[in-house]
């Protein structure tokens, strides 16, 4: 579910600089916001929560629509969330959680202890975090509310949660079981598709990365939960809402249970 799109991205502040990667100029490097949700007849899982419209547009984001009213397109009341999976704490995906009353939140441990300690010193490492954000998951902590999931866990029948790192320390990926086979949400493990092309099998990373290492060791563990690279769903290409069908011509809702168009890259 599509929410906003960054105008403002190029090439250049798409890799870190000295990878020597040289990108297709020709690429559409916006950077296009979603969440993601997967829905069984037991269960409904949110994956991010986004962020409202304020911080989106504070932050440079053309507005489309809250995924809270994509959820309502869909029929399902934000209400009757279970399961809010948090991919990591930056502000475009950690947002939102306040709207979703009943559900378990699930964040690996290492997110909250960096996003809240002495990193936090540098305005560099702090600038994708949200306060008023971070204040609400501390909240939703002591209220008993959120499952760290310090390993693969299984958050519904064949949905399973796997931490890689590197984007941050926290960063996690799902893997949902669907009709054409299992599909892996990178979120930001991945930004683009071409995060992982260059020549190298560990990918290029994009420019905010906390550990490298960690970052192209996770281009590998997505590779190998996926059904084939057509599986992998980056967090922000814009090919995803270009691929895939939208759901009764909605625009801002991509199925990623049936099968992409060919690539044009």
């Amino acid at each position: 579910m599509r929410y906003g799109i960054g105008q403002s991205w190029t090439a250049p502040r798409t890799y870190i600089p000295t990878s020597g990667f040289q990108p297709a100029e020709d690429l559409d490097y916006r950077l296009f916001c979603y969440t993601w949700v997967a829905v069984s007849e037991e269960q409904v899982v949110l994956v991010d929560g986004g962020c409202d419209e304020p911080t989106a547009t504070a932050r440079g984001i053309t507005w489309d629509r809250s995924p809270m009213d994509s959820l309502r397109v869909l029929g399902i009341d934000p209400k009757d969330v279970d399961d809010v999976v948090i991919s990591h704490l930056h502000w475009d995906h950690a947002g939102n959680l306040t709207a979703f009353p009943n559900a378990q939140i699930h964040l690996h441990p290492a997110e909250l202890r960096y996003a809240t300690g002495p990193p936090m010193e540098h305005r560099y490492l702090r600038r994708p975090y949200d306060t008023a954000q971070l204040r609400d998951m501390v909240s939703f902590v002591h209220e008993g509310r959120v499952q760290f999931t310090d390993g693969t866990t299984e958050i519904a029948p064949g949905l399973t949660v796997h931490p890689v790192g590197g984007h941050t320390p926290g960063t996690q990926v799902v893997r949902v079981p669907t009709h054409r086979g299992p599909v892996v949400l990178a979120s930001d493990s991945r930004h683009f598709h071409h995060n992982n092309s260059g020549g190298d099998a560990g990918g290029v990373p994009f420019s905010i990365v906390v550990h490298v290492d960690d970052y192209c060791a996770a281009a590998r563990t997505v590779d190998d939960l996926a059904a084939s690279p057509d599986h992998v769903i980056p967090g922000h290409d814009p090919s995803v809402s270009h691929r895939y069908p939208t759901l009764d011509g909605d625009e801002l809702i991509s199925r990623l249970d049936v099968a992409p168009e060919p690539s044009r890259q």
